[in-house]
């Protein structure tokens, strides 16, 4: 499981990476075709707001992975290890109905939004939004994966609690 988990967290990560220099690429290529050519490509920019769109969505994958979003853990740092693993897991398990809430609204909008066209390249719409939903799936697994974590830590200390000598 965590050899999994390894794989598909590099896996977005690199896949993130390159959708920014496929960004930096694509908008530099405008640049300079429009300055130096004189030839404005008018598909670019779109280009560029479908790769940041995806840029944006997998960092928030991303930032779920490492724990590194804006939070206010106060609650946490005041507790006891034991109390501030549950603090985790309650607030977790509002992000998880949060996640499960999305993603149960982003089916049908996708849906929705499936016969209609991008005006340059004709990519339907469906595809710049389906980072939404492939994202928030991909952290709705991530966070319950941390809830079990969680709870292993607060099983495995009540374990070496009562083990002591």
């Amino acid at each position: 499981m965590k050899a999994a988990h390894r794989y598909i967290n590099l896996f977005i990560k690199y896949l993130n990476s390159l959708m920014l220099f496929a960004m930096f690429i694509v908008l530099l290529l405008q640049v300079i075709l429009r300055r130096f050519v004189d030839l404005p490509w008018t598909g670019a920019e779109e280009w560029g707001l479908l790769t940041m769109v995806w840029i944006t969505f997998l960092g928030a994958y991303q930032c779920t992975v490492d724990d590194s979003h804006l939070k206010m853990d106060f609650l946490q740092n005041i507790f006891s290890s034991k109390w501030g693993s549950i603090v985790q897991i309650i607030s977790k398990s509002i992000v998880v109905w949060f996640l499960f809430m999305v993603n149960i609204w982003a089916y049908p909008f996708i849906q929705s939004a499936g016969d209609k066209l991008l005006p340059m390249s004709k990519l339907p719409l469906w595809v710049p939004y389906s980072i939404i939903w492939i994202a928030c799936i991909l952290m709705f697994i991530e966070v319950i994966y941390q809830i079990f974590k969680e709870i292993k830590k607060i099983i495995t200390s009540l374990y070496k609690k009562e083990y002591d000598f």
